[in-house]
């Protein structure tokens, strides 16, 4: 079976200069001065053998074990002391500037690293005619002193920096230590193109998706590597702290330091837009765990962030979770197939347990069949797997599901597999998502957005437990009257699990007589909900 994963290549399609949101906004210094971008220092690239390259291409893609690759990489050694050009801005300051072409490139991406940005200084990275502007970047949005660029759209990346007048005498730097020549395209890899993915895919915005209005803003697409392209979904963790842990597959690793997060790429509605719709970055991740039986990733997101999270502008979620190895009724995904915007599938029947993509563990994924014409595709690598509760319960590991191919499976790693295994907090989810060990197996989700009209989404719910102290048999009462997807959880304060059951009525007895005398915390969980109370137990 292929693994999903696609390099993220040409799909961009240029608008104007607010499409793309990396950075904090604005317009670089030395662009408004309208100096001729011919009288700066420029380093050029000969064409790569592009014919060498697809016949190694044509090689490795049928075996779907590497990334689908769209670049070749140039190593340089590039910084603001052996090339660039300084010029004086009327300000006081001065600016730096190179211009970096690779010849009949279709992208150009730039890895940065040894970058420092005093407060007051300001790094930008555009096209030649400026209409695709990344930045201004500052310190806050570097990790270890590296960034990752988004692709830029043409053969020309201009790369500039600008120091304060205040800021003469403070260390300023950086290292361009690749540039990545695009040579083919998400066209190359299924004749695809932005908005052109298999015509089976459902945009997220399409009336199935209505009830997921929260999980689509959790899902990312991410480049790994400066040239690998793969999906993933924010997750949330018990203390619901907003830490922005992105979970996605083992097989989409490289090095996060550099890697792109992009949010919110896809369309408002359910047809596809005739031009690339906005979207907003940020760069830069930490590892945190990551195993290859059950195929996942754990990284966390260090640049750009506000207050320690996502900033609130990206409206983002941050997705509940289920830890125990309990067959769903039901699956979906959100992804994005083929360099293309963010799609949804569907599965309406109970997923399969089963040992698959040659993991060494037994029933270690879940495989699922896709329902009501949707299905994945190269690029959604890493994409959340959602259980009847919006919980995410896998990341997709492979399979052979594509429009051509409706009838074929797909193969999550699955979470329970991914909890807590043999092998330390470097290989489990447990000790990440469950930092204060509560024990709890599932929670919902926490939104970090400004849309208040998301907060309409989530029921405002309570509970009654009578009598309390209790011989051990509590009611509880739900305030609401459906309560289709809540369940309850009872730990002891050690955090161990006693007790779960699906919630089937909203007046449910819960008989706890073989639990010795003492306290207890039942949580009721459902439908972006985790509500917690005490219990005492007292023959």
């Amino acid at each position: 079976m292929n693994a999903k994963l696609l390099i993220a290549c040409s799909f961009l399609i240029v608008g104007p200069a607010s499409f793309a949101q990396q950075g904090d906004g604005g317009f670089p210094r030395g662009a408004k001065l309208k100096t001729s971008l011919n009288s700066i220092d420029a380093r050029s690239f000969t064409m790569p053998d592009i014919d060498a390259l697809k016949a190694e291409d044509a090689i490795v893609d049928p075996l779907g074990n590497a990334p689908w690759r769209f670049g070749f990489n140039n190593e340089t050694d590039f910084n603001m002391t052996n090339s660039g050009t300084w010029s004086a801005h009327p300000d006081g300051g001065l600016i730096w500037q190179l211009r970096l072409e690779c010849q009949d490139a279709l992208t150009v991406n730039l890895t940065l690293d040894s970058v420092t940005i005093p407060e007051g200084n300001e790094l930008y990275i555009y096209n030649e005619d400026k209409s695709f502007i990344l930045g201004s970047f500052t310190a806050n949005h570097l990790y270890k002193g590296e960034l990752g660029t988004e692709l830029i759209p043409g053969s020309v990346a201009v790369i500039e920096y600008y120091v304060a007048d205040d800021n003469s005498d403070l260390n300023r730097s950086l290292h361009i230590n690749r540039v990545t020549h695009g040579y083919r395209s998400a066209r190359d890899f299924m004749e695809k193109a932005f908005g052109s993915s298999g015509n089976c895919n459902m945009n997220v915005n399409c009336p199935d998706a209505d009830l997921w209005e929260l999980q689509k803003r959790s899902a990312v697409m991410l480049v790994s590597g400066s040239s690998g392209f793969c999906s993933g979904a924010l997750v949330n963790n018990t203390q619901n702290d907003g830490k922005p842990y992105v979970l996605t597959a083992n097989h989409c690793y490289s090095n996060p330091t550099s890697w792109i997060f992009r949010f919110n790429w896809q369309s408002n509605g359910c047809s596809n837009p005739n031009n690339s719709p906005s979207f907003e970055s940020l760069s830069g991740a930490t590892l945190r765990a990551r195993r290859t039986p059950s195929d996942f990733c754990l990284v966390e997101i260090t640049g750009g962030l506000v207050g320690g999270t996502v900033p609130a502008s990206y409206n983002a979620f941050l997705s509940g979770w289920n830890s125990l190895d309990v067959i769903p009724e039901s699956t979906v995904c959100i992804h994005h197939p083929a360099g293309d915007i963010k799609k949804i599938a569907f599965d309406d029947e109970p997923a399969i347990s089963v040992q698959a993509m040659g993991s060494s563990e037994n029933n270690s994924s879940w495989e699922v069949h896709w329902d009501r014409n949707t299905t994945t595709e190269g690029g959604s690598s890493g994409s959340p797997l959602f259980d009847q509760d919006k919980r995410i319960i896998g990341q997709l590991w492979g399979g052979g599901a594509s429009c051509f191919n409706l009838d074929a499976p797909d193969y999550y790693g699955k979470f329970s597999s991914s909890w807590e295994p043999s092998g330390g907090s470097s290989k489990q989810l447990k000790p990440w998502l469950d930092p204060n060990n509560s024990g709890i197996g599932a929670i919902d989700g926490l939104y970090i957005g400004e849309d208040l009209a998301i907060d309409e989404v989530s029921p405002t719910i309570d509970f009654k437990l009578y009598p309390n102290p209790s011989n051990g048999v509590f009611n509880l009462q739900l305030n609401i009257a459906n309560i289709k997807g809540y369940s309850l959880v009872v730990t002891d304060l050690m955090g161990r699990i006693l007790y779960t059951s699906e919630l089937t009525s909203n007046d449910t007895p819960v008989n706890l007589e073989g639990a010795s005398n003492g306290a207890y915390l039942m949580t009721v969980i459902g439908n972006n909900v985790n509500l917690t109370k005490p219990v005492i137990i007292k023959e």
